[in-house]
């Protein structure tokens, strides 16, 4: 059996993710830096039948990763698919912003995708094929007054996911870059705004299902980039 790691699983797009991919066959691995955020996801999984393995580490830190990647490959199967879906944020006016914000925001938004792609493409190299996917956001196209910590962090995720298209599709590992547009559809969104317009929110589900599909596609017609955003969404 081959595995699928998700980084980056909490209720909303992470957990669709890891669904989505069991559903494909795959063996799953979560990985999240709190355990309340992932265990609940894990539990689903196993309830349905899904072989998963739950690890807590920061994605930051290069050593917890590559210890993460390889306990995931002795345990579930060697790793074929890496869904990168942890992001950095921060955000405020921009002579106000320290420079802690805006490191730790590109450390996990590009480090840690950068740590991970570098211990999960040697196996996907010897097997011969493999799947990775980055989660980006309108941050990945353009910058924003009060959000420059975002902006360089996922500008930044955009670029790098387009040099490993450009080396690895070749080789045969297929790079997506997926752009979400607008909000997506999770429970503290619905918390907070209980009123607001389903149509106006991204399905998780819905991106995790697009994000699949680029995974079925033949290597004659791969998709690098998915942009995509609620039809109320201005762009």
């Amino acid at each position: 059996m081959e595995t699928a790691i998700v980084a980056g699983v909490g209720p909303g797009l992470g957990a669709s993710l890891a669904r989505a991919f069991a559903r494909e066959g795959y063996a799953i691995g979560l990985i999240s830096r709190n355990a309340e955020s992932s265990e609940p996801v894990a539990a689903i999984l196993r309830t349905a039948g899904v072989k998963v393995l739950r690890i807590s580490a920061d994605v930051t830190d290069r050593r917890a990763v590559l210890q993460a990647v390889e306990t995931i490959n002795v345990a579930l199967g060697p790793v074929t698919v890496l869904a990168y879906n942890a992001s950095g944020y921060g955000r405020g006016p921009f002579l106000e912003l320290k420079p802690e914000t805006i490191r730790q925001s590109f450390e996990v938004s590009v480090m840690g995708a950068f740590h991970l792609a570098q211990a999960v493409l040697p196996r996907m190299l010897e097997i011969g094929h493999g799947f990775i996917s980055l989660t980006g956001a309108t941050a990945s196209l353009r910058g924003r007054a009060g959000f420059a910590p975002l902006a360089i962090a996922k500008s930044s995720l955009r670029i790098l996911g387009q040099s490993l298209a450009r080396e690895f599709h070749p080789r045969g590992v297929h790079v997506v870059q997926v752009i979400v547009d607008g909000q997506i559809d999770r429970p503290d969104i619905r918390q907070r705004e209980p009123a607001r317009p389903a149509h106006t929110l991204i399905s998780p589900d819905a991106i995790a299902d697009s994000i699949v599909h680029t995974l079925r596609q033949p290597m004659n017609a791969w998709t690098h980039e998915l942009d995509m955003r609620p039809h109320s969404e201005t762009f």
